[in-house]
């Protein structure tokens, strides 16, 4: 575990299938994949499209996976790379 040097969240780090490190939430969330654009991130580096499944739509079956945590950052726009 680890503190974001932006806003001091306690974070985590996952490996991408890809071999990069992305910083995520230490919560889970359940993923209805498929049904939007969001990224997520799962235990073993895969990356998901899908969108936040509501509490009503919890169920087994959906995937389980973490939220970047420049998806919650306030501070995200200070760490993104310039084109």
């Amino acid at each position: 575990m680890s503190t974001c040097k932006g806003c001091g969240a306690p974070t985590d780090w996952i490996t991408t299938t890809e071999g990069k490190y992305m910083p995520v939430d230490l919560e889970p969330v359940f993923v209805i994949e498929g049904d939007g654009l969001d990224r997520f991130v799962t235990d073993e580096g895969a990356i998901l499209l899908g969108r936040w499944a509501l509490p009503e739509e919890e169920k087994p079956g959906l995937e389980v996976a973490f939220v970047p945590h420049w998806k919650t950052c306030p501070e995200a726009a200070r760490f993104r790379r310039r084109k």
